[in-house]
């Protein structure tokens, strides 16, 4: 099928927590903003929408989006609501982009929002445990920081990686958000700071579970994204100069728990015996392959290829481990990869430059619109006008990735964005 499918705009409110404002208001101020760079575009102009939000938990109200659907006043327009984990906002612009590849719609919304700051640090991290098998995991008091801990320490064992090596990943994520006003750890910490973080800042930050410490860590936040998702005709006519091709797109899953990985058949026989380890993310490996294939990437290229990666980075060590699964690097250069610093601004493939999600935070209906607003910014050029200054514009960024990750690994969707 060779009809394109574009993003022609898109917006973020801050992240912060707490923050006082309602989903349908958050929602809202990103179409505001949205209509404000691109002028032509109307509510009216909308033919579906799609509802990115993880969690009723922490709203307490079931179905959240038919209010968001009604304040914005697009009764009797199609809708529907996407879940899943970590990568619901992924999910939901991977729904978005096959409405419109599909022909059944021209422009299609994509509103995420999670309102985590109405509970407790300690019961949003009960809640989102929810995610992880109830009747296994969660019974061995298992929460997402513990999962990750022992997938980050298995992985510097078998790596040759140390602390420090994560924790790069971790400084440059805060260094980055310091950019961006809209960046929790920006309107937050940062304020108590007032420079760059060090290393040092990262390793003496609270022990969480080793080898992560706080900083190694994203933020619960509240706040919502917005993404236009239209027909190439459309974006022409309406967003000229103001677009971004959608050049590939990928989804795949893993098992949920990270222990049934080994030896499982599926993988096997696609990627041979011994493939994955506990500590890959083969779902990762796999969407953005599909990704690549679709955009015409080789995988050993890819790092060269791409410009510009907003990846999901929940924990310093999880960035870390996609760098291999998305083929940037593999178990014998990865540390070199890593202390060649070859993912800050002044490296050859510039990741997170927003932020990411320990910079910008973590309301996971959000965060994977975020990302991809974000890189949809530096490909057309809007970051010096969207960040404070230019310090991180990635400039004749030509092609982007956009990540989006759920659970250990077990659904991950990557896109390819491009210049058209």
């Amino acid at each position: 099928m060779t009809r394109r499918v574009c993003i022609a705009g898109g917006a973020v409110t801050p992240f912060d927590y707490p923050m006082h404002l309602e989903p349908e208001s958050m929602v809202a101020n990103c179409i505001v903003e949205t209509q404000q760079d691109i002028p032509d575009f109307h509510l009216r102009d909308l033919q579906f929408m799609v509802y990115s939000h993880f969690s009723v938990h922490f709203g307490k109200q079931l179905c959240p989006e038919w209010i968001v659907h009604d304040h914005l006043g697009l009764v009797g327009l199609p809708h529907i609501r996407i879940e899943n984990g970590g990568n619901t906002g992924g999910s939901a612009l991977y729904g978005a982009f096959l409405a419109v590849k599909s022909g059944l719609f021209d422009v299609v919304g994509v509103a995420g929002w999670e309102t985590m700051d109405n509970v407790t640090q300690s019961q949003g991290s009960e809640f989102i445990a929810l995610a992880s098998d109830t009747r296994y995991e969660a019974l061995a008091g298992g929460i997402y920081p513990i999962y990750y801990a022992a997938m980050a320490y298995k992985f510097m064992k078998e790596h040759g990686l140390t602390e420090e090596d994560f924790a790069l990943a971790a400084l440059k994520n805060r260094n980055n958000a310091a950019d961006n006003e809209k960046t929790q750890w920006y309107r937050g910490e940062y304020q108590q700071y007032k420079r760059d973080l060090t290393v040092d800042d990262i390793l003496k930050s609270r022990l969480i579970s080793y080898p992560l410490k706080r900083y190694d860590c994203c933020l619960m936040s509240r706040g919502a994204a917005f993404c236009l998702v239209t027909s190439e005709e459309w974006a022409k006519k309406n967003a000229d100069g103001k677009y971004v091709v959608i050049d590939g797109a990928g989804l795949s899953s893993c098992t949920i728990r990270a222990g049934d990985r080994l030896a499982f058949p599926a993988w096997t026989e696609m990627y041979g015996k011994g493939y994955p380890d506990m500590t890959e993310f083969a779902a990762c490996r796999r969407s953005g392959e599909v990704a690549y294939d679709m955009a015409g990437i080789e995988y050993k290229r890819a790092v060269k290829e791409v410009d510009v990666a907003e990846i999901h980075d929940a924990f310093s060590s999880s960035e870390t481990q996609i760098y291999k699964a998305l083929h940037w690097c593999d178990k014998d250069s990865i540390r070199q990869f890593v202390r060649e610093k070859r993912t800050f601004m002044e490296g050859e493939l510039p990741v997170n430059p927003g932020g990411g999600l320990m910079g910008y935070g973590h309301p996971v209906g959000a965060t994977g619109i975020m990302s991809a607003v974000e890189c949809y910014y530096q490909l057309t050029d809007m970051i010096p006008k969207k960040h404070r200054s230019s310090k991180t514009y990635v400039r004749d960024a030509d092609v982007g990735l956009v990540n989006s990750h759920a659970g250990t690994g077990t659904s991950i969707s990557n896109f390819i964005l491009r210049r058209p």
